[in-house]
């Protein structure tokens, strides 16, 4: 008898705990699409192309300069016009050059990164302040990004809030 006038009492409290889940406010959007939407972001794609592709000219021309190098080499071994000690030096070289290059580009791959960081930083922090003022202006509790969590398998279409943070950000 006790153990069901003590589960009596507990009730109310259980179903009180209840009460605001069912009431939260969700919603949903997909950041990739907004962000494919954003003119800032095809901005920031070409500048970012544009650096790489100039890079990649110095790296083609540092490559070409190595290839050069190594062809007259193999050209004189087989020709037997340089000596021994000679080729082993220029091979020497034409392997540290190598070094060189791999090492110019993981240092353009570590520089082209960071380029991309500092302009898509402001981007996604633009972003981020559209979906969190949606969130507050519409008293949301969660809004789910379902191109990064992609396990919705159903929701209503009106608890979608891309249209809010796309009006936000004033996208068409």
């Amino acid at each position: 008898m006790r153990k069901w006038l003590l589960a009596a009492a507990m009730l109310p409290a259980f179903l009180w705990t209840l009460t605001p889940l069912s009431a939260q406010k969700m919603g949903y959007l997909n950041s990739l699409a907004l962000l494919s939407q954003m003119p800032q972001v095809a901005q920031a794609d070409t500048a970012v192309m544009r650096m790489r592709d100039s890079l990649y000219v110095e790296g083609q021309v540092r490559a070409k300069l190595l290839q050069d190098k190594y062809t007259a080499l193999v050209k004189d071994v087989n020709e037997g016009s340089v000596p021994p000690r000679e080729a082993q030096l220029r091979e020497e070289e034409v392997m540290k050059g190598q070094q060189e290059l791999e090492k110019y580009q993981q240092e353009i791959s570590a520089w082209l990164g960071a380029q991309r960081e500092k302009l898509y930083d402001p981007i996604l922090d633009q972003l981020q302040k559209a979906i969190d003022e949606v969130g507050t202006e519409h008293s949301f509790q969660f809004i789910f990004d379902v191109s990064s969590l992609n396990f919705i398998v159903y929701a209503e279409e009106s608890v979608d809030v891309t249209p809010l943070v796309k009006a936000k950000l004033g996208l068409p």
